[in-house]
């Protein structure tokens, strides 16, 4: 292991326990990908039955276009967000086997 000195005179590891940041990584991937699909399926149902109650109607109040618009930022915001980590997470991951 690489060790660096510091300011006070000691030594710090410069990489920190492998094993760990593997697991780490994984763990974050297996919970973020299912996670951002989860998300765009209950968002897009959610919009998809209000926005068949919309054309059924016809004319809705404002609010109610607006809790469509923002689920709908929601929607695509959420599932953008956990799929950058999950795949920042699965790089990092790759690149700590990659490293073995």
């Amino acid at each position: 292991m690489e060790r660096v000195s510091s300011t006070e005179g000691g030594e710090l590891p410069l990489r920190v326990n492998d094993r760990w940041q593997k697991s780490r990584y994984l763990t974050i991937f297996l919970f973020t990908a299912p996670a951002a699909a989860i998300v765009w399926y209950v968002f897009h149902g959610v919009y998809e039955s209000l926005t068949a109650s919309v054309k059924a109607v016809g004319e809705i109040d404002a609010s109610t276009k607006i809790g469509i618009a923002l689920g709908y930022v929601v929607m695509i915001g959420g599932t953008f967000v956990l799929a950058g980590i999950a795949v920042w997470s699965a790089v990092a991951y790759l690149r700590l086997l990659r490293r073995d």
